[in-house]
């Protein structure tokens, strides 16, 4: 009676994994292959995230993620999301354009200048050419977050 118990549990578990399968790989569909002559593939472009912390310096306070794009050779930062302490998450672009934020690096430290000109994110040792998962400082300007430190990470396109 045990052998016979193990060969059904052994059934069911091999029957359960096909189903998993079967669900997991889009209920037994086979997947679509792309089309060799599509006109246009599909690029991400780069983006910047910059997170700005408390006094402690211990947790986020603030989080910003722009979309970066370049129009006449210059970067144009159009915010995409808004990350805030207590969890609340403001996404951009869905129902209106997204915001475009000034970019100047005339300066040093480059800024980004929010499109009402409440916020200012200082960019120091900014190099646009370089992303991937190096840190750089940056600090955040405002009368709503005050002068908080930070840190920004552009990633990759």
């Amino acid at each position: 009676m045990t052998t016979l118990k193990l060969v059904l549990a052994g059934i069911a578990a091999i029957g359960s994994a096909a189903i998993a399968l079967v669900v997991l790989n889009g209920r037994g569909e086979t997947p679509a292959t792309p089309v060799a002559d599509t006109p246009r593939q599909s690029r991400k472009s780069p983006t910047l995230y910059c997170e700005f912390y408390n006094v402690v310096g211990r947790s986020p306070k603030v989080g910003f993620t722009f979309a970066i794009s370049d129009h006449d050779s210059r970067p144009v930062f159009a915010q995409a999301n808004q990350f805030e302490m207590d969890g609340t998450r403001t996404e951009f672009g869905r129902e209106a354009p997204r915001p475009v934020w000034t970019f100047d690096d005339a300066q040093v430290p480059a800024t980004l200048t929010s499109p009402d000109g409440a916020i200012v994110i200082n960019l120091y040792a900014y190099d646009r050419t370089k992303s991937g998962e190096a840190w750089f400082e940056a600090g955040l300007r405002s009368v709503q977050y005050l002068n908080l430190d930070g840190k920004c990470r552009q990633g990759a396109a």
